[in-house]
């Protein structure tokens, strides 16, 4: 399918080709590509002059004198070709725009895939095709957006690149490539990907789309800007169609596979990410007790409980909660009170939020930094007893859920010597575990014995590898 350096290319072509020159008649060979009440679409282009030609996305707009624009999308393999008088039209064309001086502007279209439709030109940009576009990466200047539009998305990355409500203009072949120079695989989770990431695929997108744009595209399949001209991008290709290449940092072979129907190439070293496992369940049910075990099998852990210790630790926590609790949130010894919080976030749900609103982010930001410093890892395992309430979910390729009874909780808690052993699993109850015990790729039962414990956990460590 035409990218945006195609259609770009194919709108440079026409505007040099066919500016201010005149349409004679409309001969339309397909009726159902025409999205307009086929009369007026005849009529009104009849007699009309081209006076500017323009592109947003994927989609050429063609202006007329007559305050009239041509939408068109050529998906497929949806090309503009010129005839010039004597000469008979072959291929496939679907509409002939009849010019005054005797030339045709054929429409051409072997998948018959392609549209038009014709508006009021101070109406284009409103056109449904158009409004659920989102902005061209040239026009993104802040790498955020990115970061906001994938944050929550546990589609595969490349399938948030290839939305085109989310940035339009790639297309498969650039988002193989933009994804290869950002060191990204493209199945990634899109909610795995940092703020960082986020600014090396708008960097490499506007790197990449300007380069195929001032080489005229990929002449790849059937795709020609113009008859005889050929895009010369396609020998830039770093990894797109190259399955079995050696990559060309690393000399590893390419990969290639199909993600949501389409044809992708990476590389398994360049662009490698760790399987990403996150662990949940109530609070004492054992997935301390389950990560303990993992790690020593040699596995790379994240433990959210810990990070949370950690974060109490620094001074800018401390300023923080006092804003949020005042004093009142001090020990005699001017550390936190951590009975304090949890006694008063169990009445006040506005201060569990703001606590909530504090932390939360800064975990999150935690368990993708580490995901991604351990990307040549085979698995990785992150705890997080919020699994469902914080959305933490997205982030993972798998989620195990670790079950227990109500008494294998109590007796969990008075062996660690839990002071207010009701309190904690009331609260722990707001986790929702049991409403979204659907959503975990494995369950682990933990009522029995730690060796029935680690049998469970070798059989899914077993099935992900």
């Amino acid at each position: 399918m035409p990218e945006l350096p195609e259609v770009e290319t194919v709108r440079r072509s026409l505007e040099r080709l066919y500016l201010n020159r005149k349409i004679q008649s409309v001969e339309v060979l397909l009726p159902r590509m025409i999205l307009s009440p086929l009369n007026e679409f005849t009529s009104l282009l009849s007699g009309a002059k081209f006076t500017s030609f323009e592109r947003k996305g994927k989609y050429l707009i063609i202006n007329f004198d007559n305050s009239y624009s041509l939408i068109s999308h050529l998906r497929m393999e949806g090309k503009y070709l010129i005839n010039h008088p004597g000469e008979k039209i072959t291929g496939h064309p679907r509409v002939i725009f009849h010019l005054e001086d005797g030339d045709n502007l054929v429409y051409d279209d072997s998948r018959s895939f392609g549209i038009m439709k014709l508006c009021k030109t101070c109406e284009v940009y409103n056109e449904k095709e158009l409004t659920k576009l989102g902005p061209e990466p040239f026009s993104i200047d802040d790498p955020n957006y990115l970061y906001e539009q994938f944050h929550n998305k546990s589609v595969e990355i490349k399938a948030s690149l290839l939305n085109q409500e989310i940035m339009t203009g790639l297309g498969n072949i650039y988002c193989d490539e933009v994804l290869f120079k950002s060191k990204i695989n493209p199945y990634r989770k899109s909610s795995s990907i940092t703020k960082e990431e986020c600014e090396r695929i708008l960097t490499h997108s506007k790197e990449t789309l300007a380069h195929a744009i001032e080489l005229g595209g990929s002449t790849v399949s059937s795709y020609h800007p113009e008859k005889g001209v050929d895009g010369k991008f396609q020998n830039e290709l770093l990894c797109y169609g190259k399955k079995g290449f050696s990559c060309p940092r690393c000399s590893t072979k390419l990969l290639f596979d199909k993600l949501q129907g389409r044809g992708t190439t990476y590389c398994p070293n360049c662009q490698n990410v760790a399987i990403s496992v996150g662990v949940t369940g109530k609070i004492a049910s054992g997935k301390s007790t389950f990560l303990n075990y993992v790690k020593s099998l040699g596995y790379k852990v994240f433990s959210s409980d810990e990070e949370v210790k950690r974060l109490y630790s620094l001074t800018s926590t401390k300023k923080r909660l006092i804003e949020i609790f005042g004093e009142a949130v001090l020990n005699d010894n001017l550390t936190i009170s951590k009975e304090y919080i949890k006694n008063v976030i169990t009445e006040n749900k506005a201060k569990k939020k703001e606590l909530e609103d504090y932390f939360h982010p800064l975990v999150k930001k935690a368990i993708k930094s580490f995901i991604y410093e351990n990307k040549e890892e085979k698995i990785v395992f992150i705890e997080v007893p919020l699994m469902f309430e914080t959305r933490f979910h997205l982030l993972f390729d798998y989620i195990v859920g670790i079950s227990c009874s109500y008494t294998t909780q109590l007796t969990h808690l008075k062996n660690r010597g839990s002071k207010n052993i009701s309190l904690d699993i009331m609260v722990n109850q707001s986790t929702q575990f049991d409403k979204n015990v659907n959503k975990c790729s494995f369950l682990v039962n933990n009522d029995g014995n730690k060796d029935d414990l680690i049998k469970q956990t070798n059989d899914i460590i077993s099935s992900l590898i």
